[in-house]
Protein backbone atom coordinates (compact mmCIF):
# COMPACT_ATOMS: atom_id res chain seq x y z
CA UNK A 1 0.00 0.00 0.00
CA UNK A 2 1.71 3.41 -1.07
CA UNK A 3 1.97 5.47 1.85
CA UNK A 4 0.36 8.91 2.46
CA UNK A 5 1.69 12.65 2.19
CA UNK A 6 0.67 14.49 4.97
CA UNK A 7 0.43 18.47 4.27
CA UNK A 8 0.31 21.37 6.33
CA UNK A 9 -3.89 20.86 5.56
CA UNK A 10 -3.58 18.23 7.72
CA UNK A 11 -2.11 19.76 10.77
CA UNK A 12 -4.32 20.37 13.93
CA UNK A 13 -2.33 22.34 16.74
CA UNK A 14 -3.00 22.12 19.81
CA UNK A 15 -0.84 24.28 22.75
CA UNK A 16 -0.64 24.78 26.57
CA UNK A 17 -0.52 28.17 28.07
CA UNK A 18 1.05 28.46 31.47
CA UNK A 19 5.07 28.15 31.09
CA UNK A 20 4.90 27.80 27.35
CA UNK A 21 3.63 30.89 25.85
CA UNK A 22 3.84 32.49 29.35
CA UNK A 23 7.19 32.40 30.34
CA UNK A 24 6.50 31.74 33.86
CA UNK A 25 3.36 29.36 35.48
CA UNK A 26 0.77 32.15 35.81
CA UNK A 27 -1.87 29.81 37.25
CA UNK A 28 0.69 29.87 40.31
CA UNK A 29 2.19 33.10 39.99
CA UNK A 30 -1.78 34.48 39.97
CA UNK A 31 -2.20 33.04 43.71
CA UNK A 32 1.16 33.12 45.09
CA UNK A 33 1.20 37.71 45.05
CA UNK A 34 -1.76 36.81 47.49
CA UNK A 35 -0.74 33.76 49.32
CA UNK A 36 2.04 31.35 50.04
CA UNK A 37 0.96 27.88 48.13
CA UNK A 38 3.76 25.79 49.13
CA UNK A 39 1.66 23.64 51.37
CA UNK A 40 -1.12 22.98 48.68
CA UNK A 41 1.44 22.11 45.69
CA UNK A 42 3.16 20.02 48.17
CA UNK A 43 -0.15 18.04 48.95
CA UNK A 44 -1.21 18.40 45.30
CA UNK A 45 1.91 16.98 43.84
CA UNK A 46 2.12 14.24 46.48
CA UNK A 47 -1.49 12.84 45.56
CA UNK A 48 -3.19 14.35 48.63
CA UNK A 49 -5.16 16.80 46.69
CA UNK A 50 -6.96 16.38 43.40
CA UNK A 51 -6.48 19.61 41.08
CA UNK A 52 -9.76 20.56 41.15
CA UNK A 53 -9.48 20.59 44.89
CA UNK A 54 -6.11 22.82 45.07
CA UNK A 55 -7.80 24.81 42.40
CA UNK A 56 -10.72 25.38 44.82
CA UNK A 57 -8.53 25.63 47.67
CA UNK A 58 -6.36 28.44 46.25
CA UNK A 59 -9.94 30.73 44.83
CA UNK A 60 -11.84 30.15 48.36
CA UNK A 61 -8.65 31.49 50.59
CA UNK A 62 -8.35 34.82 47.89
CA UNK A 63 -8.89 37.97 49.89
CA UNK A 64 -11.27 41.07 48.29
CA UNK A 65 -8.68 42.34 46.61
CA UNK A 66 -7.98 39.53 44.16
CA UNK A 67 -11.44 41.13 41.55
CA UNK A 68 -11.08 40.08 38.36
CA UNK A 69 -9.40 43.88 36.91
CA UNK A 70 -7.00 43.14 39.52
CA UNK A 71 -5.64 39.34 38.06
CA UNK A 72 -6.09 40.82 34.73
CA UNK A 73 -3.58 43.41 35.01
CA UNK A 74 -1.49 41.14 36.68
CA UNK A 75 -1.32 39.01 34.00
CA UNK A 76 -0.92 41.61 31.21
CA UNK A 77 2.34 42.43 33.27
CA UNK A 78 3.86 38.94 32.59
CA UNK A 79 6.21 38.14 29.73
CA UNK A 80 5.23 35.98 27.16
CA UNK A 81 7.52 33.74 24.66
CA UNK A 82 8.86 36.37 22.23
CA UNK A 83 8.31 33.65 19.50
CA UNK A 84 4.57 32.87 19.80
CA UNK A 85 4.00 35.97 18.15
CA UNK A 86 5.21 34.85 15.00
CA UNK A 87 3.99 31.40 15.55
CA UNK A 88 0.42 32.77 16.14
CA UNK A 89 1.07 34.22 12.49
CA UNK A 90 2.52 31.70 11.15
CA UNK A 91 -0.54 29.40 11.54
CA UNK A 92 -2.59 32.23 10.39
CA UNK A 93 -1.61 32.47 7.53
CA UNK A 94 -0.68 28.93 6.62
CA UNK A 95 -4.62 27.97 7.93
CA UNK A 96 -3.42 25.51 10.16
CA UNK A 97 -6.09 25.18 13.18
CA UNK A 98 -4.04 26.17 16.36
CA UNK A 99 -5.77 25.94 19.51
CA UNK A 100 -4.98 27.05 23.37
CA UNK A 101 -5.55 23.79 25.70
CA UNK A 102 -5.07 24.82 29.52
CA UNK A 103 -5.66 24.21 32.97
CA UNK A 104 -5.41 27.28 34.01
CA UNK A 105 -8.34 30.07 33.96
CA UNK A 106 -9.47 32.52 31.44
CA UNK A 107 -9.51 35.85 33.65
CA UNK A 108 -5.29 35.84 32.53
CA UNK A 109 -5.30 33.45 29.38
CA UNK A 110 -7.66 35.90 27.18
CA UNK A 111 -5.94 39.29 27.74
CA UNK A 112 -2.61 38.02 27.37
CA UNK A 113 -3.72 35.94 24.19
CA UNK A 114 -5.47 38.91 23.01
CA UNK A 115 -2.36 41.72 23.65
CA UNK A 116 -0.07 38.72 21.47
CA UNK A 117 -2.49 39.01 18.40
CA UNK A 118 -4.03 35.97 19.15
CA UNK A 119 -8.00 36.83 20.13
CA UNK A 120 -9.17 34.85 17.82
CA UNK A 121 -7.58 31.72 18.54
CA UNK A 122 -9.96 29.13 20.00
CA UNK A 123 -9.14 28.12 23.97
CA UNK A 124 -10.20 25.05 26.06
CA UNK A 125 -9.28 26.59 29.83
CA UNK A 126 -10.97 26.58 33.01
CA UNK A 127 -13.13 29.23 34.11
CA UNK A 128 -13.38 32.03 37.30
CA UNK A 129 -16.55 33.21 37.87
CA UNK A 130 -16.87 36.38 39.76
CA UNK A 131 -19.54 38.04 41.75
CA UNK A 132 -19.44 36.00 44.98
CA UNK A 133 -17.32 36.49 48.31
CA UNK A 134 -14.82 34.64 46.31
CA UNK A 135 -14.27 33.40 42.92
CA UNK A 136 -15.96 30.54 41.69
CA UNK A 137 -13.72 28.22 39.57
CA UNK A 138 -15.65 25.99 36.92
CA UNK A 139 -14.18 23.30 35.11
CA UNK A 140 -15.94 22.42 31.85
CA UNK A 141 -13.53 19.89 30.43
CA UNK A 142 -14.09 17.99 33.60
CA UNK A 143 -13.63 13.74 33.15
CA UNK A 144 -14.58 10.76 34.98
CA UNK A 145 -12.74 8.29 32.24
CA UNK A 146 -9.90 10.31 32.16
CA UNK A 147 -6.82 9.80 35.46
CA UNK A 148 -4.94 12.79 34.25
CA UNK A 149 -3.39 15.69 35.92
CA UNK A 150 -6.34 18.03 35.05
CA UNK A 151 -9.16 19.64 36.15
CA UNK A 152 -10.27 19.81 32.55
CA UNK A 153 -9.10 17.01 30.72
CA UNK A 154 -6.92 18.31 27.92
CA UNK A 155 -6.74 15.04 26.27
CA UNK A 156 -10.97 15.67 25.60
CA UNK A 157 -10.22 19.23 24.50
CA UNK A 158 -8.02 17.23 21.62
CA UNK A 159 -10.34 14.76 20.85
CA UNK A 160 -13.37 17.21 20.91
CA UNK A 161 -12.46 19.10 17.16
CA UNK A 162 -9.75 16.10 15.90
CA UNK A 163 -10.87 14.58 13.08
CA UNK A 164 -9.90 10.48 12.53
CA UNK A 165 -6.90 11.59 10.18
CA UNK A 166 -5.67 14.29 11.68
CA UNK A 167 -2.25 15.26 12.14
CA UNK A 168 -1.85 16.34 16.27
CA UNK A 169 0.71 18.21 17.23
CA UNK A 170 0.90 19.35 20.82
CA UNK A 171 3.46 21.91 22.50
CA UNK A 172 3.46 21.91 26.12
CA UNK A 173 6.02 21.54 28.88
CA UNK A 174 4.49 20.41 32.20
CA UNK A 175 2.27 17.61 34.01
CA UNK A 176 -1.09 18.78 32.60
CA UNK A 177 0.38 18.17 29.32
CA UNK A 178 1.00 14.45 29.85
CA UNK A 179 -2.25 12.60 28.61
CA UNK A 180 -3.00 14.96 26.01
CA UNK A 181 1.03 14.83 24.45
CA UNK A 182 0.45 10.72 24.89
CA UNK A 183 -2.65 11.25 22.30
CA UNK A 184 -0.59 13.56 19.90
CA UNK A 185 1.18 12.38 16.84
CA UNK A 186 4.15 15.47 16.81
CA UNK A 187 5.17 16.46 20.45
CA UNK A 188 7.31 19.41 21.34
CA UNK A 189 8.08 19.01 24.70
CA UNK A 190 10.08 21.02 27.85
CA UNK A 191 10.60 20.79 31.12
CA UNK A 192 8.57 18.21 32.66
CA UNK A 193 6.90 16.84 29.62
CA UNK A 194 10.33 16.65 27.77
CA UNK A 195 11.41 13.98 31.25
CA UNK A 196 7.98 12.41 31.06
CA UNK A 197 8.68 11.65 27.13
CA UNK A 198 12.24 10.63 27.72
CA UNK A 199 11.23 8.02 30.42
CA UNK A 200 8.23 6.74 28.60
CA UNK A 201 10.28 6.49 25.18
CA UNK A 202 7.80 9.13 23.23
CA UNK A 203 9.02 10.69 20.45
CA UNK A 204 9.39 14.52 20.74
CA UNK A 205 10.95 17.28 19.59
CA UNK A 206 12.51 19.09 22.27
CA UNK A 207 12.15 22.96 22.29
CA UNK A 208 13.22 25.88 24.25
CA UNK A 209 10.99 28.43 22.67
CA UNK A 210 8.95 29.17 19.67
CA UNK A 211 11.47 29.90 17.44
CA UNK A 212 12.95 26.25 17.81
CA UNK A 213 8.98 24.83 17.21
CA UNK A 214 8.22 27.23 14.10
CA UNK A 215 11.58 26.11 12.59
CA UNK A 216 10.87 22.40 13.24
CA UNK A 217 7.57 22.28 12.10
CA UNK A 218 8.13 23.93 8.94
CA UNK A 219 10.95 21.60 8.47
CA UNK A 220 8.74 18.70 8.70
CA UNK A 221 6.29 20.26 6.39
CA UNK A 222 8.38 20.94 3.68
CA UNK A 223 10.30 17.87 3.86
CA UNK A 224 6.88 16.09 3.68
CA UNK A 225 8.06 14.54 6.95
CA UNK A 226 4.43 14.74 9.01
CA UNK A 227 3.61 11.33 10.04
CA UNK A 228 0.81 9.91 11.99
CA UNK A 229 1.67 8.19 15.68
CA UNK A 230 0.99 4.79 15.38
CA UNK A 231 0.48 4.59 19.52
CA UNK A 232 -1.04 7.94 19.42
CA UNK A 233 -4.03 6.83 16.88
CA UNK A 234 -4.74 3.77 19.54
CA UNK A 235 -5.08 5.93 22.36
CA UNK A 236 -7.32 8.28 20.61
CA UNK A 237 -9.26 5.49 19.41
CA UNK A 238 -9.75 3.99 22.81
CA UNK A 239 -10.54 7.09 24.41
CA UNK A 240 -13.37 8.01 21.67
CA UNK A 241 -15.25 4.54 22.82
CA UNK A 242 -14.36 5.18 26.45
CA UNK A 243 -16.38 8.87 25.97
Amino acid sequence: MERRTYTKEDLLIFCDFDGTITRRDLGDEVFRQYMPIGTLQRQLLGRELTIDAYWRSLCAALPATATEEALRSFALAEETDPYFRPFVEFCRENSVPLHVVSDGFDVYITPLLQREGAAEVPRFCNRLVFGHNTPEPIFPLASESCSCFCASCKRNAVLSVSATDSIIVFIGDGYSDFCAAEHADVIFAKAALAAHCTRHRIPHHPFHTFFDVLRILKKLINEHALRPRHQARLRRKEAFETE
